[in-house]
């Protein structure tokens, strides 16, 4: 019985390792052919977007680069106590499922604002 026990363990161990490396990801290039096969197909595609498309592209991601700039700028005029509660904050939101982040918040402490109440 504990031989048959032993058995099914390295069994069901040994097909989890293998569903595991069946899982990793298949992004990963294994060779240059395939390097420039990746580089080809992605010029072919970009050759058939509109001209306009990749200007407003570019002109989004210009905007993007605009609005980052100016995020690091208004938070280097935070307080040194202020920019310590954001990371602290951001720590504890890395540790929470997804759907439960919402719960975090400044407006907590009120519960009047949590009930829906206006506040003066």
């Amino acid at each position: 019985m504990k031989n048959i026990i032993i058995s099914l363990l390295v069994i069901l161990f040994s097909s989890n390792i293998a569903i595991a490396e069946n899982d990793k990801p298949k992004a990963k290039l294994r060779g240059p052919a395939e390097f420039q096969k990746v580089i080809d197909d992605y010029k072919a595609y970009v050759a058939k977007i509109p001209p306009e498309i990749r200007d407003e592209v570019i002109e989004y991601r210009k905007n993007i680069a605009k609005l980052n700039k100016e995020k690091r700028g208004l938070y280097k005029k935070l307080s040194q106590a202020g920019q310590n509660y954001l990371k602290k904050e951001q720590q504890y939101k890395k540790k929470l499922p997804l759907k439960r982040k919402s719960l975090i918040s400044i407006d907590g402490a009120n519960p009047a604002k949590k009930a829906g109440r206006k506040t003066k």
